[in-house]
């Protein structure tokens, strides 16, 4: 697989990888070398420069294995990523309604989508900013939504670039636990990180891009 954000601008690349149910796959390396690009990629959301991503198993669903031609439903169950930038998923006017958008959007009963808001309000400390809007939440505290707003569909696959960044202590060790809970149930994880220690902690394998990758 070769990536890159304009056609024929080459980030990274070509690389091998495989993606597997019940691991986490640490994407690393300095900065440029195009790891928000490929996991960008990985994920469905850019088209690759060459080479291909494809889905395998119960993820493909069916004859389509490229997740870049998936409906944006299928996705939301299938592979559900985390932006570098927080904002640029932000959608609601008020948290709670930022971990509605997926579930609602998937048709669940109103009492399955409260029980999943719920839950994740409390998992991510996020429950006395309930009706607060995303916009003026601190910049920790609009990573930890849009992870929450991730995990409300219960995708699959989740791709995750850099969730611990700006994290106190004890946020960190609560998202770890979560990203273990959710590799120990069966789920594939990415994590682009530059946090070596998240990556110990999850017993991560490992891939590197380099600067000239």
């Amino acid at each position: 697989l070769t990536v890159g954000r304009v056609k024929g601008v080459r980030v990274a690349g070509p690389v091998r990888l495989d993606v597997r149910a019940g691991e986490v796959l640490g994407i690393t390396g300095p900065n440029g070398a195009g790891k928000s690009t490929l996991a960008l990629t990985l994920a469905g959301l850019l088209p690759g420069l060459g080479g291909r991503v494809q889905a395998s198993g119960a993820l493909a669903e069916g004859p389509q294995r490229d997740p870049l031609k998936w409906s944006s439903r299928a996705l939301l169950t299938r592979i559900g990523t985390v932006f570098q930038d927080p904002e640029h998923q932000l959608l609601a006017t008020t948290v709670r309604g930022e971990l509605e958008i997926g579930p609602r959007s998937l048709g669940l009963p109103e009492d399955e989508i409260a029980a999943r808001v719920d839950d994740l309000l409390v998992r991510l400390r996020l429950d006395r900013l309930a009706e607060a809007n995303p916009y003026t939440l601190s910049g920790g505290e609009k990573r930890r939504l849009t992870v929450a707003a991730t995990l409300a569909t219960r995708p699959r696959v989740i791709v995750l670039d850099e969730p611990t960044f700006g994290q106190d202590a004890v946020t960190w060790a609560e998202l770890v636990a979560i990203i273990a809970e959710l590799r120990d149930d069966g789920t594939a994880v990415v994590v682009v990180t530059h946090d070596a220690a998240v990556l110990d902690a999850l017993h991560a394998r490992r891939f590197e891009l380099g600067a000239s990758a």
